[in-house]
């Protein structure tokens, strides 16, 4: 039954009368491989209070449906389709288009349709997504080093989208961070990648966080994490540790020397 519906209201809302959007052709998002990449659907700008809300994806062997309203059409698990509203519906509620896990068949054009509820004017907005082939590594994972020592980490950027040295930044707890005296960045293009080092000559308690590197853009790598250790604390332990062994030595040392002296009065 549910099929049913879907595909009625796919046949009947081809004869409304439709809005159009100006600039539906220039809005592009661009993802890249294994992200997640989220199409908003405009057309709802037009039409705030819809009866219906379809996307389509489009491509060269023409359209196909992938969800009306909030039910999906298409199988692919990884589509997903996020309805929400910011201020319990004094604007526009959003339709976003999600994809999670993008590959490069999902490279193509989409279109949000939007019917208004007395099914008499329609709206439709599109946009394309293009996925740029690029992946990125970084290396070492998560570390634990003392106050002092010297910490380095690697991305390396491959794919056919080439990533350029002067772009690649490091963020740290999600900020750019600048070189300075204790942070170098050296970045090289090679003819198969783009290698980036971040090397943090000398750790200071304000280097613990977590580090990721990205192309300036929106390629990120995974977030790594940079633990320092408790000097003091070290030492502490350290301490205590050789203190109880002398102090175990010397109870030790005690209780021997008792019973030798009681072993030899029993000879007097």
């Amino acid at each position: 039954m549910f099929y049913i519906d879907v595909y009625r209201a796919l046949a009947i809302e081809q004869q409304l009368f439709e809005l159009s959007t100006a600039s539906e052709q220039e809005h592009i998002i661009t993802s890249v491989l294994k992200q997640s990449a989220v199409l908003p659907c405009r057309a709802v700008l037009l039409i705030t209070d819809p009866e219906r809300v379809m996307w389509y994806k489009i491509t060269d062997f023409g359209q196909s449906p992938l969800s009306v309203g909030k039910s999906l059409i298409t199988k692919d698990s990884r589509i997903s389709v996020a309805y929400y509203s910011f201020d319990h519906g004094y604007s526009p509620a959003k339709w976003d288009l999600q994809i999670d896990d993008v590959r490069l068949a999902d490279a193509a054009r989409y279109q949000c349709h939007v019917v208004e509820r007395n099914g008499q004017i329609s709206a439709r907005s599109n946009v394309k997504l293009v996925v740029e082939d690029v992946t990125v590594h970084i290396q070492p994972s998560d570390v634990l080093v003392s106050v002092g020592d010297k910490t380095e980490f690697s991305c390396n950027f491959t794919g056919q989208y080439r990533v350029r040295r002067n772009k690649v930044t490091w963020l740290k707890d999600g900020k750019p961070l600048l070189s300075d005296a204790s942070h170098m960045t050296i970045s090289t293009e090679l003819p198969n990648a783009t290698v980036a080092v971040l090397q943090i000559l000398a750790s200071r308690s304000t280097d613990s966080g977590s580090y990721r590197c990205t192309d300036g853009y929106h390629v990120q790598s995974k977030e790594v994490k940079l633990y320092l250790r408790d000097g003091n604390l070290h030492q502490s332990i350290q301490s205590l540790s050789s203190s109880n062994s002398t102090n175990i030595f010397s109870s030790f040392r005690t209780v021997f020397l008792l019973y030798t002296v009681s072993f030899l009065l029993c000879f007097f």
